[in-house]
Order: C-alpha cells, then structure tokens, then sequence
C-alpha cells in the first residue's frame, strides 16, 4: 500500500504541474523517508529549511513550493490511519473506520481535488485524479480484505498480505516515518 500512496506521489511529481521543491530538499525528504535507514537530523532540517524564502509563513511555503513535502505528511497520515484501521477490522472481522482515517481521507481528498483543478494539461488531470480513484478503491479493497482476513489484490494486480503481525508491521514502520517528516516540517526545530 506504501508503493500506491508513492504511485500517487510520482503522479504530481512528474505532472510537471507541482510546484517544485529543490532538489536538495526532495533529497532530504527521500532521505527522511526511507523505511530502513530514514532520519531527521539537525543538519538535514537546516540545509531543508534554507531553500525556503519567508520560513515566518509556512502556509505559503505548503501551498506553493512545499505542496510536495504537504502532500507527502498528509499521504504518510493518511496511510498510517488506514493501517491502523484495517487492523482493526481484522481483529473485529468487520470493515472499521477511524474517525481519524475518516478525517484523513477527506484531507487528502480535498487536497488532490484542489491541485488538480490547477493542471492546465487536461491528460495529466484525469491521470491525477484517476490515481487517486485507484488509491481509494485500494483503500476500501484493504479494509474488506482485513475485516474478512484475506490477502488483498491491489487494482494494480500485486497481492498484499493481510496477516497482523504484517499490517503491524507495516503500522509501526509508517509511524515511525511520519513521525520524522512531521518533525522536518515544524517551523522550528525541536530536539
């Protein structure tokens, strides 16, 4: 589910219709975001932080420039609240939605639906939003599949476990991301 969320990532990213980050920046948030070797140092937030002009106003900076880091906390959020909830509908043998995944998929929805209506290039729109679509029939094809314990097909056509000592797996490893993107992106570094 990681790669469906990345999917959706690398759509906006080669859209050529998000705003860009640096380079250095999309480095560091790759750096942060890897599952085995991921960190946030002092030094990372420093050299991230230094290709932002007006740091005061971090609403323009995730409105334009940071739409990318925006969209990858609030897709890391996303997926860590479905995991969670697809545990729970394993454990409880019926679909459950958090009022936090809830919540949370109603962001990045909205977020998806308002960058998109600014892609000039009609082709790349309907890409966009129709990774989405695939991304939120995933979504509830995992829960299904949790509540009834069964791996699950993704629309793409890999099978994903559905055991939970995997989706905890999973759980910790996003949590454990989000919790270093989320820190990379406060306004003032914190130890």
């Amino acid at each position: 589910m990681k790669n469906l969320f990345t999917f959706l990532v690398l759509g906006f990213l080669f859209s050529g219709n998000a705003y860009s980050m640096t380079d250095n920046q999309m480095m560091i948030i790759n750096q942060v975001l890897n599952v085995n070797q991921g960190k946030v140092t002092k030094q990372m937030y420093t050299d991230f932080w230094k290709d932002v002009p007006n740091k005061s106003d971090m609403v323009e900076f995730m409105e334009t420039t940071g739409i990318m880091a925006k969209l990858t906390r609030d897709g890391m959020n996303y997926q860590m609240e479905l995991w969670k909830s697809a545990l729970i509908s394993h454990q409880n043998k019926q679909v459950f939605k958090s009022e936090d995944y809830i919540k949370a998929k109603e962001t990045m929805t909205d977020f998806i639906n308002r960058v998109s209506k600014n892609i000039p290039n009609a082709n790349e729109r309907v890409q966009v939003i129709n990774q989405m679509k695939t991304a939120m029939i995933n979504s509830n094809n995992l829960l299904k599949s949790a509540a009834s314990r069964t791996n699950m097909k993704s629309v793409q056509g890999p099978i994903v476990e559905l055991s939970e000592e995997r989706m905890t797996f999973v759980i910790s490893n996003i949590e454990k991301s989000f919790s270093r993107i989320d820190k990379l992106l406060q306004s003032e570094w914190k130890d």
